[in-house]
């Protein structure tokens, strides 16, 4: 009685049961007695709407049988509602659809590996971002996809020490073969006793954030006409050196470059010619010297180099080199013309007292004029104490 909203049997005594029938089940009701015989006496369970006597809609699974009492038939109905349990699967199902669209459509891609780093499951997005399809990926290692397979190893070291990674750096390989910058953020999967099952979590492409900010570390540290470190990033790196030093003493020396009647290039040929001017020295300067010397563009046509683990009697051969190759190079400019490079150097050693790195540019430029006054083209060291001198060259 509760089931149609009703309180007395005498409410529904005498009544077609077809009345508390949904219309559009009616039918299905009624085939449904009259299918009942003798031979086929009762009906599998089947879900059906029924409307109460205040016109609510209730969904039961019913069953049926027919028998027979002292030769009458008498036909039997039960049901049971469903109708919470049915409005539970539509949501069930709806949140499942909405799952599957987040899972296809997602920009990041999802992944579960199993106890041996296997790929078990890989969203459709690896497509997108790896050019891989999730038939190319399911069942090998994760590791094949790494730019370097080792790193693997170590995103999963941090998931077992941690149980769970935010945003971990890592790079992945396209299928193209170009490098993917990716964050990954994963937990693992463990076992009743703790151990590993396997690890699940998503993979974002930062490759346009490692860029851009690969780009702005670039246009902060580098001189971009002549490819040098800056001003700034050179008496940085400078100066981190000098704090080296103080723990581990080692010979090293400061040079400035400057080049010698820059101005008048500039002034007769324009600043195009004297960027190319800038430019070939630059260049000339970097392939002599070693991979552990530091060297920047100070500003104008004056740059400086820091000799690491150099003996003032190995820095005299680097720099005698350096001479010898710039002076007498001629540029070519425009309309035939053409210019004759020169540069002045003066040198210093460089201490752990040097602090702040002005004490040594100070001697170091103090030989550079120095140098320049003895007819420039020319190498000037200046030591900590007493007066420059042109060193000689081996």
């Amino acid at each position: 009685m509760a089931l149609l909203d009703g309180s007395e049997a005498e409410e529904f005594l005498h009544k077609d049961i077809i009345e508390f029938v949904h219309p559009l089940d009616q039918e299905l009701v009624l085939y449904r007695f009259s299918a009942l015989t003798e031979s086929h006496p009762k009906n599998a369970p089947t879900l059906i709407r029924l409307r109460t006597r205040t016109g609510a809609i209730r969904a039961v699974v019913v069953s049926s049988a027919t028998t027979r009492v002292n030769g009458l038939r008498i036909d039997l109905a039960s049901g049971t509602e469903v109708t919470e349990l049915l409005k539970m699967d539509a949501a069930l199902k709806a949140s499942e659809e909405n799952f599957q669209r987040l899972f296809e459509n997602m920009h990041d891609v999802f992944y579960r590996t199993n106890e041996r780093q296997e790929l078990v499951m890989v969203g459709p997005g690896s497509m997108r971002m790896l050019g891989y399809t999730v038939e190319e990926v399911l069942g090998r290692p994760a590791a094949d996809f790494y730019l370097v397979p080792e790193e693997r190893s170590l995103v999963v070291e941090a998931i077992q020490k941690h149980g769970e990674i935010r945003d971990h750096p890592a790079r992945l390989r396209h299928k193209d073969g170009r490098v993917v910058h990716v964050a990954i953020t994963s937990r693992a999967l463990k076992g009743g006793g703790g151990e590993l099952l396997g690890v699940e979590g998503i993979f974002r492409d930062v490759t346009a954030e490692v860029e851009a900010k690969a780009a702005l570390t670039r246009l902060a540290t580098w001189d971009d006409l002549t490819d040098t470190l800056n001003r700034r990033a050179f008496l940085e790196q400078t100066g981190k050196y000098i704090r080296h030093l103080r723990r581990y003493p080692e010979e090293s020396l400061l040079v400035i470059v400057d080049l010698d009647h820059f101005k008048a290039v500039n002034d007769r040929f324009g600043h195009l010619a004297g960027d190319k001017v800038l430019r070939t020295t630059a260049e000339i300067i970097r392939d002599v010297l070693r991979s552990t010397d530091l060297f920047g563009r100070l500003g104008g046509d004056e740059f400086a180099i820091v000799f690491r683990k150099c003996c003032p009697e190995e820095g005299y051969d680097i720099l005698g080199r350096i001479l010898s190759r710039i002076c007498g190079t001629e540029v070519a400019l425009s309309g035939r013309e053409h210019v004759c490079l020169s540069v002045s150097l003066g040198a210093t050693p460089l201490l752990a007292e040097d602090q702040p790195t002005a004490l040594a540019l100070a001697r170091a430029d103090r030989a550079l004029y120095w140098a320049k006054a003895q007819g420039r083209g020319r190498c000037a060291f200046a030591p900590i104490d007493g007066e420059p001198f042109l060193p000689s060259y081996p």
